[in-house]
């Protein structure tokens, strides 16, 4: 799949207090712009379980690109090692 490169510049963002449920093993999925990358992400107590219908063995995980992110708190999955 071919990304094209974002004209936006995603800064000073905040998650905070993120609770459910994702339907994919990636439950946190930053991807930003090699161009433009995201800077002053925050991710304060994400806790999110894998709701899917394999239930057995499935680890959920984080995905980040190009993102700056700073972490605080309860971080399931673990948080990306940018």
């Amino acid at each position: 799949m071919c990304m094209q490169e974002s004209n936006w510049k995603v800064s000073n963002v905040q998650f905070k207090n993120i609770r459910g449920t994702s339907t994919t093993n990636v439950a946190v999925l930053l991807e930003c712009s090699k161009l433009f990358p995201c800077e002053g992400v925050e991710l304060r107590d994400i806790n999110l379980s894998y709701g899917g219908t394999n239930l057995r063995n499935t680890t959920i995980v984080s995905s980040c690109s190009n993102a700056k992110i700073a972490t605080f708190g309860v971080q399931n999955p673990p948080p990306c090692v940018v």
